[in-house]
């Protein structure tokens, strides 16, 4: 049975033969070469194998603009992962149809996708080489998390991604810098859903360190997964807005604060424990 997804103006799908034409033509440019193989290439060994599921991203006009496959039980070499895990793998965008956005759609739909794919299984990880930042940017933005990073990869260093298949997301959450801020001591960011402000994160820059002073989601939308989603994407938001910057940081008060569960998800580590407070931080170039 085809499992299938629509987002916006793309389409996942399992893999059909009448794409195989398609994917033969399937380009990439010399330097994503490194970081990816061909759909063809590993076509076929997906389809003999019955823990690997071969994927295409259609558009509107039917056409291949994306790949991938779905790998269960996969175990990737110098990395520690459950048993019950799915990896994607040979994630790639058509070279013909870059620049459209398509990559980043794909990324916002996937989980929801693996979860129809393989519906008992609650990880997903991906491994992106380190130097292919355009790539696990597009994968922070979408949710996933930065578990590891192994030094010597077949190319170099490369990073782990990990996203809990439980936890609530939202795949159309964006961090927006609101304008307002700009005379205040304090950086406002707004979280934008589906075009409507939802939240914000109020932000104060000391040095190279950017402190977070709030997190504030409209009661309405405080148990979708809107606070998480955000906190995912910021070393992402904050890398491309903010100079110099080394580490997020939060201070929570009292010994049992109720964000502290949040931070803990959205991959903080906690660096300060007192009677009165702990102080929690993410450093976001690795």
């Amino acid at each position: 049975m085809t499992k299938s997804k629509r987002f916006d103006d793309i389409t996942i799908q399992s893999y059909d033969k009448q794409y195989r034409d398609a994917l033969n033509n399937f380009e990439l440019s010399e330097r994503q070469r490194i970081y990816s193989s061909l759909p063809i290439e590993v076509l076929d060994e997906a389809l003999e194998d019955e823990n690997r599921v071969a994927n295409v991203v259609l558009n509107t006009q039917d056409e291949v603009i994306g790949f991938f496959v779905l790998h269960k039980h996969y175990q990737h070499e110098g990395y520690d992962t459950p048993e019950e895990v799915v990896y994607v793998r040979s994630l790639s965008i058509n070279e013909r149809y870059q620049g459209h956005g398509y990559g980043t759609k794909m990324m916002m739909i996937l989980p929801q996708y693996v979860q129809e794919v393989f519906p008992r299984f609650n990880h997903l990880y991906l491994v992106v080489d380190a130097e292919n930042a355009a790539a696990w940017n597009l994968y922070e933005r979408a949710g996933f998390m930065h578990a590891a990073t192994k030094e010597e990869g077949p190319i170099g260093k490369e990073r782990l991604y990990y996203l809990d298949l439980d936890a609530k997301y939202v795949s159309s959450l964006k961090l927006q810098y609101q304008e307002a801020s700009i005379s205040s001591t304090f950086d406002v960011v707004d979280l934008m859903l589906n075009g409507e402000k939802v939240g914000f994160i109020a932000l104060e820059q000391f040095e190279h360190r950017l402190i977070i002073r709030s997190v504030y989601v409209d009661e309405s939308y405080q148990s979708t997964g809107v606070a998480q989603n955000a906190l995912r994407q910021l070393a992402t938001y904050v890398r491309k807005n903010f100079e110099d910057i080394k580490v997020i940081e939060v201070t929570l008060f009292g010994p049992n604060h109720q964000l502290k569960p949040l931070f803990e998800k959205s991959n903080f580590v906690e660096t300060m424990v007192t009677d009165d407070y702990r102080t929690f931080e993410k450093y976001i170039n690795y």
